[in-house]
């Protein structure tokens, strides 16, 4: 991609463009202009004169970017560029960065000292920041709390990352003439090496540093934080070196209750012997994390320590005796009320590799006691101890599981699988089915073992164990119910109620109380989806990308006060299958609040790409959208591809002219195209806001509007088309899934091919109409099996062996392709004959699929007529990066927070 003057980026943010004539534009995203003075970065006569520094910096900045952690602002890469226009026709480079919005550290701490409980928080996450850049052997040099921003959720981004060293080139000499310049306008021979008030005393003399310097300039962060001052300070940058070079911090300026480990931690970054300075930020983070677990603690006399345990257990026995004596008086009073821990934040990042799975559901959850959160990723659930430094994957999660939520004791979560409720033991093992289920349109175990879910009709009920749901909740035509809790009491079923126009009915959704008894509906509030009720005596709805609060009054079933906004950038999905809001967070009964950092849309952003069997991979030019199930058109060259941003319809990429076209423009929610033998339409489902998802066709060039091909009260999802176009094969959702054939000839008559009590889609007749293959779970799992066509009953093969999906022909019949339970692309050799015969097994494609959407037919690749190569959808960015998926935020002890920020009485 060719950086220009003016370019336009949406994540990104141009720092520099760099010519010999000192000529430069800086764009953040969404084209808001910087001051140029302020963000320019690197000294145009600097590559001007020593054009051996652009190299350097060249291989600087990919190391920089090859740097991937929540906490630090991404640098994307460094362009070169020698004729970017006037001004710019000489030497030149675009260094792109993250764009990183929000409040710095500076503004934070000009509001006065942060509390200890609000700053531990920050400091570990600089301090991880750190170390994984140190890992990866960068050094900031410029570490200060303006290169540091805490957005409005807690996570903490430093900036800026390795630029000193980088624009710095070779090594410096320790020669006092090469002392550092400190501003943007200086020499040929002057860098930005820091800011003086944040230098460590080696980096002030000019002398080498290494990752020592970027302790010390963490120290002098975390004293500012807590006092409000800078750690080394003057009149001006002279006065300011001096101080650093010469003076100490003053640790009486710190709180005087402060815990004594932090004052032992600042005072070992700010060593100004390096030798005796803190030698590994791990060791620091370490510390902190010990610090934060118990903020208030008080540290024992050193002298003291030798005859603790001696101590300790002769206390023991006193202990024991007072406590027996002590009991019937104690059980006599009213206990003391347990004073709440401080409110604490941290993050958590996903497994290497891993993305979000199902993000148009519930994607994350947490136990009612607080213990345990989970997380869905392609990996499988992902369980995080409270107590533990890291997650394990549950075994027997794997597959395309959703919505997963847990029991009242924490021991087990249930979860949608293949059109079924299904429950499984934390430690993993075999799921146990409880119920047949239409996806699931949110779900809540209750303390009486009985477990609510949104469904198409309304909400269930289901017992834990399992059984026949019982519809406690009928939604009328129109509507869509979503997340169910039993309030208090066990009469009023608490849920979210949308109607209207898709995609966006659950921005004007109603929270409403529903009476299980009397059946009487109550509008609690209007303009919210994923409401919760806490034991603060709030209601907790989602609007757009933040959390709200609402005071409630449980007994007159009525708001108690107006809402507060409680938590901004949540990430929040809409389904485009069934316009299903979720909201990614959740809250245990003890406070703790765990949710996905993101914007509204949970969409990922994908770049098409061919992959032929040798692994070479070509990268489409097509703008990164939320693309879904390519398709190619029988002449090759167009795709039709289900674009799940904006406004979900279907567009068309001309691959000889590289323009995206827009070929459905109505309201509804248009997806998954499959191309007529002739090119000339294209068969999809749509669905309105008061209808089902049923099957349109339209011309490919856009000259006639969608024609409807099924009316039906069901979902439909359309998978293939026989080469001869007379017949349409799709799947009908129904308590479980089915696949139907549709009549293209004369009256357009429907019937089922197969229909069992298992989950059977992506039908595919193979090209020479002999053999129709699909996928179906009556094993336990999905595997691809092949029936004769049309006379189905005359046998079954399975041509999978330990799992697979999404099938596909190829064009001579010859082969069937599809993806195996590692989402590779794999191919079997079909042999001619009257009877079936399948050969081994090979993986012809490595790159992962991306997965099919929960509970509907998809398939997210295709093949080209000659065989040789793949078009699948990449989670991408435009500069084939894989992006890095949002992490998760974890607050304990956010009752606190909430009864601050919204308070009841």
């Amino acid at each position: 991609m060719a950086l220009t003057p003016g370019t336009r980026l949406g994540a990104y943010e141009i720092i520099a463009l760099i010519g010999a004539g000192g000529m430069g534009e800086v764009y953040r995203a969404r084209d808001t202009r910087l001051n140029r003075d302020v963000a320019l970065k690197v000294l145009p006569e600097l590559f001007a004169a020593d054009p051996d520094r652009l190299a350097r910096f060249k291989r600087e900045a990919q190391l920089l970017a090859s740097l991937n952690h929540p906490n630090i602002a991404a640098i994307y890469g460094f362009e070169e560029s020698t004729d970017v226009g006037a001004g710019f026709n000489r030497l030149g480079g675009t260094l792109v960065l993250e764009l990183v919005d929000g409040p710095t550290l500076a503004d934070r701490i000009a509001q006065g000292p942060i509390p200890l409980d609000e700053a531990l928080p920050i400091a570990r996450q600089i301090a991880e920041a750190l170390e994984v850049a140190h890992e990866h052997g960068v050094i900031h040099r410029d570490l200060k709390p303006a290169n540091i921003k805490v957005r409005p959720d807690g996570t903490v981004k430093v900036l800026d990352f390795g630029l000193a060293k980088a624009f710095e080139g070779e090594a410096s000499t320790p020669d006092v003439s090469q002392s550092p310049t400190l501003s943007v306008a200086g020499t040929h021979m002057g860098l930005i090496l820091g800011t003086a008030a944040y230098m460590a005393p080696e980096q002030a003399k000019g002398r080498s540093v290494d990752k020592r310097a970027d302790i010390w300039a963490f120290g002098c962060v975390l004293y500012e934080m807590l006092t409000g001052r800078q750690a080394f300070e003057g009149d001006d940058v002279s006065e300011i070196l001096a101080s650093v070079i010469k003076g100490t911090a003053n640790l009486d300026l710190l709180p005087a209750d402060i815990h004594p480990g932090v004052r032992r931690v600042i005072r070992r970054c700010l060593e100004k012997d390096v030798r005796k300075r803190c030698r590994d930020i791990g060791d620091v983070r370490n510390e902190l994390e010990e610090i934060q677990a118990n903020p208030r603690g008080v540290e024992l006399p050193s002298e003291a320590h030798a005859s603790w345990r001696r101590t300790l257990r002769q206390v023991a026995v006193v202990v024991v005796a007072a406590g027996i004596a002590a009991t019937a008086g104690w059980m006599l009073k009213p206990s003391a009320a347990v004073q709440p821990g401080p409110v604490t934040r941290f993050v958590q990042a996903l497994p290497d590799g891993h993305v979000f799975r199902n993000t148009g559901r519930s994607m994350i959850a947490i136990s009612p006691d607080g213990r345990h959160f989970l997380y869905n990723t392609t990996g499988g659930l992902f369980l995080r101890s409270m107590d533990g430094l890291t997650a394990r994957v549950i075994p027997g999660t794997e597959d395309s599981v959703t919505n997963p939520f847990f029991s009242p004791d924490g021991q087990w979560v249930a979860y949608f699988e293949d059109n079924q409720l299904k429950k499984i033991s934390i430690a993993g093992g075999t799921p146990v089915v409880l119920a047949k289920a239409t996806n699931l349109f949110g779900a809540n175990w209750g303390a009486d073992g009985t477990i609510l879910f949104g469904q198409p009709e309304g909400i269930k009920r289901v017992s834990a164990d399992g059984g026949t749901p019982e519809l406690v909740v009928r939604a009328t035509e129109g509507e869509q119910v979503h997340g169910p809790q039993m309030l208090p009491g066990g009469e009023w079923l608490l849920y979210s109620l949308a109607r209207g126009a898709a995609p966006n009915r659950w921005d004007t959704a109603d929270i409403v109380a529903h009476s299980i008894r009397s059946g009487e509906r109550k509008v609690l509030w209007k303009g919210g989806s994923d409401a919760l009720y806490v034991a603060t005596g709030h209601l907790i709805y989602a609007l757009d990308d933040a959390l709200f609060s609402l005071p409630f009054d449980l007994q007159r079933l009525e708001p108690a006060g107006g809402p507060v906004p409680v938590l901004s950038g949540l990430q929040r999905a809409l389904n485009p299958g069934t316009n299903t809001a979720t909201a990614q967070y959740s809250v245990s009964d003890n406070g703790t609040l765990v949710h996905i950092v993101g914007g509204s849309s949970a969409f990922p952003t994908r770049t098409p790409a061919w992959i032929d069997r040798n692994g070479r991979e070509e990268l489409i030019p097509a703008p990164p959208r939320a693309y879904l199930y390519p398709r190619i058109s029988p002449d090759g060259s167009q795709v039709a591809f289900d674009v799940r941003d904006q406004d979900f319809d279907i567009w068309i990429w001309s691959l000889p002219r590289r323009t995206l076209t827009r070929l459905t423009f109505d309201r509804n929610v248009d997806r998954s195209p499959v191309w007529m033998p002739d090119g000339r339409r294209i068969v999809f489902a749509s669905q309105s806001a008061a209808d089902f998802s049923n099957l349109f066709w339209q011309a490919a060039d856009g000259t006639s509007a969608a024609e409807r091909l099924v009316d039906s009260k069901r979902i439909q999802t359309p998978s293939s088309v026989s080469a001869d176009g007379r017949t349409l094969f799709f799947e009908e959702l129904t308590a479980s899934s089915d696949v139907y054939a549709l009549s293209l000839d004369g009256e357009r008559k429907a019937r089922a091919l197969i229909a069992t009590m298992f989950a059977e889609r992506n039908a595919e007749l193979s090209p020479d109409g002999r053999w129709l293959a699909y996928q179906s779970t009556e094993s336990g799992r999905n595997e691809v099996y092949v029936r004769p066509f049309p006379d189905i009953e005359q046998g079954r093969w399975q041509v999978s062996a330990g799992g697979g999906r999404q099938p596909l022909w190829a064009s001579n019949s010859r082969e069937l392709f599809f993806v195996d339970p590692e989402s590779r692309i794999v191919a079997v050799p079909v042999q001619p004959g009257p009877s079936f015969s399948a050969g081994d097994a090979r993986v012809v494609v490595d790159t992962p699929v991306v997965p099919e959407q929960p509970g509907f037919s998809g398939r997210n690749y295709d093949v080209s007529r000659d065989g040789r190569r793949f078009l699948i959808v990449k989670d991408s960015v435009n500069d084939d990066r894989p992006s890095a998926p949002s992490p998760i935020g974890v607050v304990q002890n956010w009752f606190e927070e909430l009864k601050r920020l919204a308070p009841t009485n």
